[in-house]
């Protein structure tokens, strides 16, 4: 089985965080799972959980390893302390939005889906 990614550029999710260089922000499969397991929280307490600032540099955390494996959390922390307080949350905020596509939209944004429950089995 080949996994053939194809490019498409209305569909950008990666979200820069300028730090001691541009650093990509994604939330992909492995970061969302790698943080839920650090953090023990349910998909439906994602929202809820990054309020709380601890929670939220964790999963910017996650997201800046996935780029650089060797990035630690001693370093992550020196790396956030380059940036402003509310560019860190609003671009965090921004990956999560992008990660779950449509379904999220940045605050005061329309358009997007809501997500639809499946139809019941047959």
């Amino acid at each position: 089985m080949e996994i053939v990614k194809t490019e498409n550029p209305d569909k950008n999710d990666v979200v820069i965080l300028e730090l001691d260089r541009p650093r990509p922000l994604r939330l992909t499969h492995r970061v969302l799972k790698r943080y839920l397991a650090a953090t023990g929280i349910k998909m439906t307490e994602i929202d809820q959980s990054v309020e709380d600032y601890n929670n939220m540099t964790l999963l910017i955390y996650e997201m800046l390893r996935a780029d650089d494996p060797e990035l630690t959390p001693e370093k992550c922390d020196e790396l956030l302390d380059l940036a402003p307080l509310g560019t860190i949350l609003q671009k965090g905020a921004d990956a999560i939005a992008a990660g779950f596509g449509d379904q999220v939209q940045p605050e005061g944004q329309q358009g997007g889906q809501t997500a639809r429950p499946l139809p019941p089995r047959k």
